[in-house]
């Protein structure tokens, strides 16, 4: 039977949600001008009070990650998190921090009533991703200031789970954890309940199908789309059921989840955010339809600390379908690749999940363990030369793979890489997001 935490906005059909979301925001926009010098001064009055009118919509700049970290390091003198904060300090009662992977760390705070607004929607979250009550769920985040932390662990006990919180300990330790309070559900990065069971095998002498474990929650990274990455990790936990999630810090921990209904995640966070989906160089609306690609833009309809309006994501989505068999009505989609994380291989355009993706469906029974692309430095975006890939290879004796897998990726994304082998295990592999990219020191 289908779980449904928010059946009113869940099952209501996707474009009077949309303009449910736009009739909140005149009065919410109208009030945070009142108390935030901030958006005093971004949001034009005339436009606010008009939101609900696309025209007038249109007419609100977007805001993007750079204008908040150039806020928060003018650090206002009377409020902890610079002038987008818009309540005073004493209001707030916990602060989130980005993982700082592509750039310095942002913060965001919470007042008590977003704290609830928040666990209230990562809830609904978790629970279209299959959690509730008699699940034992294993957290593997290791910091519970990050996004991934404390408002995971909130969404997990709300849900009616059992939260066993093993992340920031030694792989040993987490391994025995598992087994010995008997997990059934494994949440943690995509890269991470990856080849996170491999290092389960070596501790505990078996292989990890053998435990209980029988649900996986992968997000943090894109890549859990592409079918072969998920039957190897199906395979090799003996789960019946992976779940992709993905949430962002700056608007919130938990924005989309997958159901056990169809590929794709649905959107859970109607009643507390509004999106939009725009056409990444123009700016311009995307229609939510079947095929459609955009990147995601956000807007707060109820956040009182350091609400976000029109928020670039840089995540580009492609909607994979417009309905679904669990009776919820959000479109579902794929994130296919950040903004920021595009490369340019001569005269074209590639996101690293691209290169990872064509690999993986091709080869991924050859292949030992996570791979990743290597650049000169960190501001490099242009190659002229084939893209070095690092890849670590289960058998190093396995002489043509290399060329293979250049040839493979050469003929389905026209760009060259360049496949060096390496030992399992060469790859550095953390709790936290792993960035398919890096700059060797």
């Amino acid at each position: 039977m289908t779980q449904l935490w928010d059946p009113e906005l869940d099952t209501r059909p996707w474009h009077e949600v949309l303009a449910w979301q736009r009739a909140q925001l005149p009065g919410y926009l109208t009030d945070l001008r009142r108390r935030s010098g901030f958006y005093a001064d971004r949001l034009p009055e005339a436009a606010v009070a008009d939101a609900t009118e696309d025209d007038a919509w249109h007419q609100i700049p977007f805001l993007t990650k750079n204008d908040i970290r150039a806020n928060q390091r003018e650090r206002a003198e009377d409020l902890l998190l610079g002038t987008l904060q818009s309540v005073p300090n004493d209001r707030i009662v916990q602060v989130v921090g980005s993982s700082g992977t592509t750039g310095n760390p942002t913060f965001y705070g919470l007042t008590a009533r977003d704290l609830q607004r928040w666990t209230d929607s990562l809830t609904n979250w978790i629970t279209t991703a299959g959690v509730g009550p008699g699940n034992v769920v294993a957290l593997t985040t290791g910091m519970p200031m990050v996004a991934g932390g404390m408002p995971y662990a909130d969404a997990i006990r709300a849900a009616g789970a059992t939260l066993a919180w093993v992340g920031g300990q030694t792989t040993e330790r987490m391994c025995r954890q598992l087994e010995l309070l008997r997990v059934d559900t494994l949440m943690g990065t995509a890269s991470f309940v990856s080849f996170f069971s491999e290092r389960c095998e070596q501790e505990l002498g078996y292989p990890a199908r053998d435990l209980p474990i029988r649900q996986i929650l992968a997000g943090g990274e894109p890549g859990m789309a592409q079918p072969e990455a998920r039957r190897r990790v199906l395979d090799a936990w003996g789960a019946g059921r992976l779940s992709e999630v993905m949430g962002l810090c700056d608007v919130l921990a938990g924005i989309w989840s997958q159901c056990g209904a169809g590929a794709g995640m649905h959107f859970t966070a109607a009643r507390d955010v509004h999106v939009e989906l725009i056409d990444p160089g123009t700016g311009e609306p995307v229609a939510w339809d079947d095929g459609a690609l955009g990147e995601a833009v956000y807007t707060h309809l109820n956040r009182e600390a350091t609400p976000v309006v029109r928020y670039r994501s840089r995540d580009h989505m492609r909607v994979v379908g417009t309905s679904c068999a669990c009776g919820r009505m959000s479109p579902r989609v794929e994130c296919v690749g950040r903004t920021d994380d595009m490369l340019i291989y001569k005269a074209m355009n590639v996101f690293p999940g691209d290169i990872r993706d064509v690999v993986m469906d091709r080869f991924a029974d050859r292949i030992a363990g996570p791979m990743r692309l290597r650049k000169d430095h960190a501001d490099q975006v242009r190659f002229d030369a084939p893209i070095p890939l690092e890849v670590e290879i289960a058998d190093l004796g396995d002489g043509a793979l290399a060329a293979e897998i250049e040839e493979h990726v050469r003929t389905a994304l026209r760009v060259r890489v360049a496949v060096e082998a390496l030992e399992p295990g060469s790859i550095p592999l953390g709790m936290m997001k792993n960035a398919l990219t890096y700059v060797r020191n």
